[in-house]
Formats: C-alpha cells, structure tokens, sequence
C-alpha cells in the first residue's frame, strides 16, 4: 500500500513538473512581429532587379513583395506630360534616344523601356496619371517622388486630384530651395515634403531649424553624412528621418547602423535583403 501511495505521489509530482520541463526544453516561440522591426523600407526607383526601373511593373512588384514604399523620379516632355524617369535623356533606359524634354509624349510613348543588363523589355515609360492610379489602390503604400524636371505645383495638384495626399511624398532635394518647399505647402498643407538636409546633417541644431521652417513632414539623409548624435533631437518633435544606402555591400549593417540612430524609414537599391527584418507593409503592426 506504501508502494503504491510512492508511485501516486510521484506520478502527481511529475504532472505538475512537465510543463516547467517543456518549457525549459522547447521555450514557446514569441510572436514573430515581436522580433521584427517597426522600419519602413523605400525601394528605390522600384524593384528595378526584376523590372525595368522606374515602370509600372517595378512598383507593382514592391507592393506584391510588402515592401511599404517605392521611390520614383518625375520629369516632363515637350508637351507637359509629367513621366517617370530617372535620367535626363532616354539613352541609358529605353529603345530611344535624346533628352526627355525634347520629347512629345506620343514620341515617349514608342519607345520600350531596358531591363538592368540593357536588354529591351516590352513594357512602356509609365506617365504619372499611371502611377498614381495604380498605387491608389493600396491605400497603406506609399510614393516618393524625386523632382527631377518637373513642375511641382502641377504635380501636387494631380495628387489632390487623385487624393492621395497622405500617400505621397515630395522631395525636396536642396534645404535652401525654400520656394519649392513652400510652394507645394501652400497647394494644400496636408501635402507632405522631404527634406534632404544634404552635409547640414553636420551641424547641430540645423536640421530641427530647417524642419520647422519648412514645415517639413520628414527629413532626408544620405549615409555619407548621418550625424554621429542621431535624430534624437527631431523624435522629440515628431519629425521622422528617411536614410538612403547606396549600393548593396554591407547592406544589413548599414542598415541596422541607421536604425540604431533613429532611421524611421530606409531607402535602397537592394529592399528585399532588408524585408526579412521588418514589420512587412500589409501588416497592422506597422503605421
């Protein structure tokens, strides 16, 4: 009888002990959000690996693969038609030849844009009406826009139209250039700028002078000139700083360097080397 009360008790004792034992040998997993990082993440000109850059075709593949913004460059033909492109001439990314400003849109419009390797695709230069219409419909996804030659006034003025205001942002790429920021402001105040602050980053105390006065929604800095401090001084009134990394070496360090400083958002030419890291867009986790 002595026996058998033994083996109750220890068989009692065991019941309660497995599941500190369970614990010890397989810790339960936390929530994988738990381990990844509130940063935004730009492709920059769009997945421009898989797609020509700047097309249609770039930036839908962003949103497909949760990254939460795409960076892309306006310029204009001889007619007004605002495009997406990066360089001034056509050489380098399409079929054709010459300066984009030289350029009907209907002359635009015959042209193929090339892959990375230069080889022809069948995709076309997108207009900007394309873009915005296409971005529209993922509300959380955001634009950058890189004001190459543009009229910035006409260009805020499509996304008002579009209304879109909440998911696009204007670069300004020059803190002196005072009257592009204030002249796409005074459009409509919930129209929101970037600031590069370009080597001011240097000087204390600039950058939180030039947001204000700007009345900028974010500031811009390239990783050459990150400031040893960080932006602890532009949380303290709410202004988020965007940090472009060039190239692709190194990119997980460079990244989390940026962070580290306060980085809100990253832009880069290698976006899904950073995804792994990163509350994904499409998630609830990130604002």
């Amino acid at each position: 009888m002595v026996a058998v009360s033994k083996k109750i008790i220890v068989s009692v004792s065991f019941l309660f002990l497995m599941p500190g034992l369970v614990l010890l040998f397989f810790p339960a997993s936390s929530s994988a959000h738990d381990e990844l990082l509130d940063v935004k993440i730009f492709a920059h000109r769009g997945l421009h690996s898989q797609h020509p850059e700047n097309s249609t075709a770039a930036i839908l593949s962003v949103i497909r693969a949760g990254i939460h913004g795409a960076e892309v460059d306006l310029r204009t033909t001889r007619d007004g038609r605002i495009v997406i492109m990066h360089d001034a001439d056509l050489d380098r990314t399409t079929t054709g030849t010459g300066p984009v400003s030289e350029k009907t849109w209907e002359e635009i419009r015959s042209v193929k844009l090339k892959n990375a390797t230069g080889k022809p695709t069948q995709l076309g230069v997108p207009d900007f009406n394309q873009v915005l219409d296409l971005v529209k419909g993922y509300p959380d996804f955001e634009l950058a826009l890189d004001l190459k030659d543009v009229d910035a006034v006409k260009a805020a003025k499509m996304v008002l139209d579009h209304g879109m205001a909440s998911q696009v942002q204007f670069f300004v790429a020059d803190p002196m250039n005072t009257e592009l920021a204030k002249s796409i402001k005074e459009i409509h105040p919930n129209l929101r700028i970037t600031v590069n602050m370009l080597t001011w980053w240097k000087i204390e105390d600039v950058p939180c002078f030039a947001a204000k006065a700007l009345d900028a929604d974010a500031l811009f800095a390239s990783e050459w000139f990150l400031p040893k401090r960080g932006f602890k001084e532009l949380k303290k009134i709410q202004v988020p700083v965007i940090v472009y990394l060039w190239g692709k070496h190194d990119l997980k360090q460079r990244f989390e360097r940026a962070v580290k400083l306060g980085a809100y958002a990253v832009s880069c030419d290698d976006p899904e080397a950073l995804l792994p890291f990163v509350v994904p867009f499409g998630s609830s986790a990130v604002k």
